[in-house]
């Protein structure tokens, strides 16, 4: 389900809360699913903090690297994430967003992780934005 300006996507993960908190907070994790199959992460750096901030550097495939970072706004370990979302570095980007991950317990050595990205304006490939996530979850669900 989606509106004009905002991407839901939920996926259930075989781990537990913290585990897959851990796997999308802490930097040499978020390097291994983060960004879609054509580009590759180059470096992850992060401060976990409220205001702290994230740095996230892709390889595209012809060499050349941009940035995907932001600040944490709100941070409930190990049960809620939420950051802005902002690409550097590129001739086109995309309008700036807020991501919200929610982690919710489905039993004991299940959880489900609910994703909302707010965008400021409608994103030109708003569907891509949607497919983008799905195929990272989708990388992350094998490595757990």
């Amino acid at each position: 389900m989606k509106t004009s300006n905002t991407v839901y996507v939920s996926r259930e993960f075989n781990c537990t809360k913290s585990k897959l908190f851990e796997w999308i907070t802490q930097p040499d994790l978020i390097s291994k699913w983060f960004g879609p199959k054509h580009l590759s992460v180059k470096n992850v750096t992060n401060e976990l903090r409220v205001n702290g901030n994230y740095n996230i550097e892709m390889i595209k495939p012809d060499g050349s690297t941009f940035i995907i970072g932001g600040k944490y706004l709100e941070i409930e370990e190990p049960n809620k994430l939420k950051f802005s979302f902002a690409y550097v570095g590129l001739a086109e980007t995309p309008p700036e967003s807020t991501v919200e991950i929610i982690l919710e317990e489905i039993n004991a050595t299940q959880t489900k992780l609910s994703l909302i990205q707010k965008f400021e304006t409608v994103p030109a490939d708003m569907e891509n934005r949607t497919k983008a996530w799905e195929g990272m979850f989708f990388k992350l669900t094998g490595l757990i």
